[in-house]
């Protein structure tokens, strides 16, 4: 039998790997993955989900959800169950036994429950002592009421809330920054088209030079300008396609994608919609709506608070306190449950540190605070007014740059005909062609280069007004994960 299941094995393998080779067969060969094609909105998509950066703020956002947890733990009912043992000489046996229960409460009274028994075993024979007890503490000047009970609390909310807004601050940079670089790659591209159109021209040139030449239509130095602007259009292609390549290596940084990764664009020449922009109407809607100063604001508030706690602080502990006790006495555990005693007291309790050095430094270095917030919240006003002016002139500019260029690309159009006619009539030589062809490139790179200008000044407007609606205005199709509420 042993023999059998020897012989068998063998073709057992061989039976599972030529299985294998049939399927491999069928699958056929395994090629390299396919290259990512994206859109300018699953661009910024896939960088909201992989950017590295981003992941740090989010982190910062998890870490500020973890704290507020543990001060919201401090309001919770806090269970501590206890055991005692020991052996000693004169002692038998002793143990004790105990459970007791508290909570705080948002006034800053903290009530205890507690029930313990001791038991005891010498020479006298068994003994079970056991109580319950029920205390309940209330601070009457320092530490009384809820914005000092809840103090730390609401700062890990603050914390959390700012942590949050942070996070979606990074999200518009981000996209904005996306945004950019795509349109870097739309420039790029629209340049490498125009300087591989020129590198034709150059080239057509340079024949017509050449053939005029040997006619005697025109000069060696035609011939030396037309083969000079070739290898100078040659330079700029060979510059573009080098700046495409950085420009694409931005653009997969941001993403967070390997540099190796090949991604391809579903890019489109953008087009110039001309957009007439109120400054101090922008800017009221700057103040309105950025996220940056809603928290510096919120800032302040905190510095009040804080400021008022100090004070309250430099207060004596005053505490009003009730006990009740029941306790009971006996040879065994139930006996001792009988609590027979019982015993109701209330009284006030009290201390005052003489030296209040730490306090008084408190409430100082909170007054600091709470003038150098408000000093900040007017800065960030001001900040915040540049920036939302500057970019509305920016917007301005530029789209006062795009008429002009269209109106250059003309002119250097028809400039070109016109010395072409003149260099085939033999009015003139190529020096003219190539004056007008370097007027031509420059004013359709200018206008390619505007125009993706144009498009990223548009979202960045939106950006610093606080307009910016990531989910709306690059996932229309709900791709982009939306963001918490800022309130």
């Amino acid at each position: 039998m042993r023999q059998r299941a020897i012989h068998v094995l063998p073709a057992l393998l061989l039976l599972c790997a030529e299985l294998s080779l049939v399927e491999a067969q069928e699958r056929g060969p395994a090629g390299p993955s396919e290259p990512q094609v994206l859109s300018l909105d699953e661009a910024v998509h896939l960088a909201l989900r992989n950017n590295l950066n981003l992941m740090s703020s989010a982190d910062s956002v998890a870490s500020a959800r973890i704290s507020q947890g543990l001060a919201e733990s401090r309001f919770g009912v806090k269970l501590t169950p206890s055991f005692a043992g020991g052996f000693g000489s004169e002692v038998g046996q002793d143990r004790r036994y105990g459970f007791g229960a508290s909570k705080l409460l948002p006034y800053g009274a903290t009530v205890t429950a507690s029930a313990a028994s001791d038991f005891a075993r010498n020479e006298f024979g068994n003994l079970t002592a056991s109580q319950l007890t029920f205390t309940a503490t209330q601070p009457l000047l320092r530490g009384f009421g809820p914005k000092s009970t809840e103090f730390d609390l609401t700062n890990a909310k603050r914390s959390l809330q700012s942590s949050d807004r942070n996070l979606e601050v990074a999200r518009q940079r981000l996209a904005v920054e996306v945004v950019a670089s795509y349109y870097n790659i739309v420039r790029q591209q629209g340049l490498i088209d125009v300087a591989a159109k020129s590198v034709e021209r150059s080239q057509e040139l340079l024949r017509a030079s050449e053939a005029r030449l040997e006619v005697g239509l025109a000069s060696q130095l035609d011939v030396f300008r037309a083969e000079l602007l070739l290898s100078q259009a040659e330079e700029s292609l060979i510059n573009r396609e080098d700046a495409l390549e950085l420009a694409m290596d931005t653009f997969k940084f941001n993403l967070g994608l390997n540099p190796e990764e090949e991604v391809f664009l579903e890019t489109a020449e953008p087009e110039y919609q001309p957009v007439v922009l109120d400054i101090e109407a922008q800017t009221r809607l700057g103040l309105a709506n950025r996220l940056e100063i809603r928290d510096e604001q919120e800032r302040v508030q905190d510095s009040v608070r804080a400021l008022s706690v100090s004070r309250q602080n430099l207060l004596p502990q005053l505490d009003l306190n009730f006990r009740y006790l029941r306790a009971g006495l006996g040879p065994t555990l139930s006996d001792s449950f009988d609590l027979d005693q019982s015993a109701v007291s209330v009284f006030l309790s009290t201390s005052y540190a003489i030296d209040q050095s730490a306090e008084r430094a408190s409430v100082a270095q909170t007054q600091l605070e709470l003038d150098a917030g408000r000093r900040s919240v007017r800065l960030l006003e001001y900040n915040i007014t540049r920036e939302v002016r500057a970019a509305c002139r920016n917007v301005d500019r530029i789209g006062k740059s795009i008429l002009l260029q269209e109106k250059n690309i003309d002119f250097a159009e028809k400039q070109l005909r016109l010395a072409g006619l003149r260099y085939q009539r033999g009015l003139a030589n190529n020096f003219d062609i190539i004056d007008a062809e370097d007027n031509l490139i420059a004013a359709r790179s200018n206008y390619v280069s505007l125009v993706a200008d144009y498009s990223v000044a548009l979202i960045e407007m939106k950006r610093v007004t606080g307009t910016l609606d990531l989910h709306q205005e690059f996932a229309p199709d709900g791709s982009v994960p939306p963001a918490r509420h800022h309130p």
